[in-house]
């Protein structure tokens, strides 16, 4: 029973692990987030995990050192994957050092960025993933490198 117990509670408590967008993957998408409060996405389709787009409004490769900039410019963040169009970040939370990912994805159809920040661990991150993408939001508009 005991061990039941300690299975159900760690697959609760567990968030998310994704990995990095391969260079060579077909399916140019961030996916989804899970059904809990510790995800936000450009690509989500439910309210809850639904963040607005980021449309560029200057061309890509003027954009992209900008872009680079703005993760980095994240509260505890490192850039741990890259390659053209595409940055996967681990960030960590400021109190307890949470490990969370944030990745942007290049859309060159629709000359937009999608974003999504999750969460590793947790039933919920107290809205830190959803406040992440709109700081990254905020440096991005600041720069005009994104429409307001």
């Amino acid at each position: 029973m005991r061990s039941l117990f300690i299975m159900c509670l760690c697959l609760c408590l567990s968030g998310c692990l994704i990995f990095p967008l391969k260079q060579t993957d077909t399916d140019r998408s961030l996916n989804w987030c899970l059904p809990r409060h510790t995800c936000a996405s450009t690509e989500a389709v439910t309210f809850v995990h639904s963040i607005q787009p980021y449309k560029l409004a200057v061309p890509i490769e003027q954009a992209w050192p900008e872009i680079r900039n703005a993760v980095l410019a994240l509260t505890n963040a490192s850039i741990e994957h890259e390659y053209e169009g595409y940055i996967y970040a681990k960030t960590y939370t400021r109190v307890f050092h949470f490990l969370d990912y944030f990745e942007v994805l290049y859309v060159e159809d629709g000359h937009k960025l999608n974003v999504r920040s999750s969460s590793f661990l947790g039933l919920t991150d107290f809205f830190t993933n959803y406040v992440r993408t709109l700081s990254f939001r905020e440096i991005l508009e600041e720069k005009g490198v994104i429409e307001k």
